[in-house]
């Protein structure tokens, strides 16, 4: 647990057979429009869908369509790379022998993340560190805006908290806090305006709770595949080739703290994007090539 100063596509769509284009993401996946099983073509073809709104004939040089498509190719950076789909997926459950990070205390808590729930905005933490914490305009609450500030001062600015609203997580925690966060700010701004040091809402439990739900819907799909497969007298379990074969992407202990940051700054970037409304892609598309009937017609 954490502990106060402690140093889209026409692929499967993920909510069934079509997806409101106001429906707010719940992962990677689902942004390209698949579930969390696609295999690799799937996931190449989605992305290749999506990228058709960056034609240059359609956007030009419109900030909005350009930064769809910044956020585009970093989510297929991270789905089409092996051993960065597995870290993604094991931080956010869909692995079959991912832990909870709330639950893992092995894991080094170096990166530093604001409850904006709980803080009253009294500016403290800006004020010791101004280098890390920043005081956002939208709700005026205090938001960490870079993790390499000096550690000291970090925790001085943690001890000056009088609400305690500033914590010390791992990579993988910070990842699910900016995600939940990230979904707090698109459908309920109303209750971020009204909850100012409201110690009724939990990010935490939040977050927590979510990874367990995708865990549980995992281990339920395994169970029931491997059973199909079991039926049709196949030996390989259905989630073990899932990225080809996983044995081959071994990771060592530093690459896995490396990527696991790397994910947790991805997941602070997504959380602006989608509070600035560029997550999705442009309402106009280009159409669709001609058939070499419609040609003749």
């Amino acid at each position: 647990m954490v502990v106060k100063g402690e140093v889209v596509a026409e692929s499967r769509l993920a909510s069934g057979n079509s997806a409101s284009t106001d429906s707010l993401a719940d992962d990677y996946y689902a942004v390209l429009g698949l579930l969390p099983d696609a295999t690799p073509e799937e996931i190449k073809k989605a992305y290749y869908n999506c990228m058709k709104a960056c034609h240059p004939d359609l956007s030009g040089n419109d900030p909005e369509t350009t930064n769809f498509c910044m956020f585009i190719n970093e989510v297929y950076g991270v789905l089409s790379d092996p051993v960065q789909r597995m870290v993604y997926d094991e931080i956010h459950g869909y692995a079959l022998t991912a832990m909870n990070p709330f639950m893992d205390d092995s894991a080094p808590r170096d990166h530093v993340f604001v409850d904006e729930f709980s803080c009253i905005g009294c500016k403290n933490c800006a004020n010791v560190a101004c280098d890390v914490f920043r005081i956002e305009e939208d709700f005026g609450r205090a938001r960490v805006h870079s993790q390499f500030g000096n550690p000291e001062l970090v925790q001085e600015a943690i001890d000056s908290c009088p609400v305690d609203c500033i914590h010390w997580t791992s990579a993988a925690q910070l990842s699910l806090l900016e995600d939940e966060m990230r979904r707090v700010e698109r459908v309920n701004v109303a209750l971020m305006l009204s909850g100012m040091g409201s110690a009724s809402t939990d990010v935490f439990r939040m977050a927590s709770s979510r990874w367990e739900k995708r865990q549980a819907k995992v281990l339920e799909q395994a169970k029931v595949r491997m059973m199909q497969q079991k039926d049709a007298d196949k030996t390989d379990s259905y989630w073990t080739n899932l990225w080809g074969k996983p044995k081959q992407y071994k990771k060592s202990e530093e690459e896995v703290k490396e990527r696991a940051k790397r994910a947790a700054a991805a997941a602070r970037r997504w959380r602006e994007y989608s509070r600035r409304g560029v997550d999705k892609a442009p309402t106009v598309k280009l159409p669709d090539p001609l058939s070499n009937s419609s040609k003749h017609n």
